[in-house]
């Protein structure tokens, strides 16, 4: 009898329908010249999305159907403008590229857009054969909103396999992220003109389910240095988020 374990494993990227929450808790560390204040945010989401088999570019098609903040000790709620299901559609990665959303406008500065930002945590396209060690990277750039500025974001991941684990509904594959994020925008705030500069990495452990290879769950934080410089005072940001993936 075969082991199930016994690598490489070989994943199958076809049609399918995945479920998931995704739980993003922030610490925000605040300095305007020597005061510095304290900020929390829960972020708690739940998307479900398909693949779509079919000629051409491999397509998902899916709706964000919980969408809630919190200011801990408040309890999350959905904020008011945000109507819920969103629905969203993307391109595949083709090659180990990233997912490519379009759908809501991923540039816009609107509510939908903002909502399905955190989305790009849920969603990985490994190599079809993974061993110990496989090795592989994709990089996006993309634009987000920050108070109606938009900033343009480059991020960088690395993934690496380190093994696999049999579990109750079958085989996932370990695997660990990195990440390397920088971002820069220009706007104007109560009329000011205002720069935003940030630089942050990141690191996450995922079990990918064999053989759709989808995350099955992840945790891991994320550290940012944000700079926001105005005509006549700067801020300086720290920004720590853990971030949970889960099956409902």
């Amino acid at each position: 009898m075969p082991d199930r374990l016994a690598a490489p494993w070989t994943l199958r990227l076809g049609a399918g329908t995945w479920v998931r929450r995704l739980t993003l808790e922030t610490e925000l560390r605040t300095r305007t010249d020597s005061v510095e204040t304290v900020d929390s945010l829960r972020t708690d989401l739940v998307a479900e999305w398909s693949r779509l088999a079919g000629e051409g570019e491999p397509r998902l098609s899916g709706l964000l159907r919980e969408f809630r903040l919190a200011v801990p000790p408040d309890a999350p709620a959905t904020p008011a403008g945000v109507l819920l299901p969103i629905p969203f559609a993307a391109l595949d990665g083709i090659g180990g590229a990233p997912v490519q959303f379009t759908r809501p406008d991923p540039a816009a500065c609107g509510l939908d857009a903002a909502a399905l930002q955190p989305m790009r945590e849920l969603l990985v396209t490994p190599p079809r054969r993974l061993e110990p060690g496989t090795a592989w990277a994709d990089s996006a750039t993309y634009t987000i909103c920050r108070d109606s500025i938009p900033l343009s974001v480059h991020v960088t991941r690395r993934f690496v396999a380190r093994g696999a684990e049999a579990r109750e509904d079958g085989v996932v594959v370990l695997v660990d992220r990195t990440s390397v994020v920088q971002l820069r925008g220009e706007g104007r705030q109560f009329g000011e003109p205002l720069t935003i500069e940030a630089t942050g990495e990141g690191a996450m452990a995922l079990t990918l389910q064999v053989p759709d290879g989808a995350i099955a769950e992840g945790h891991g934080t994320q550290v940012l240095q944000m700079t926001m410089r105005g005509r006549r005072r700067s801020q300086e940001l720290t920004q720590h988020t853990r971030i949970t993936i889960a099956r409902p």
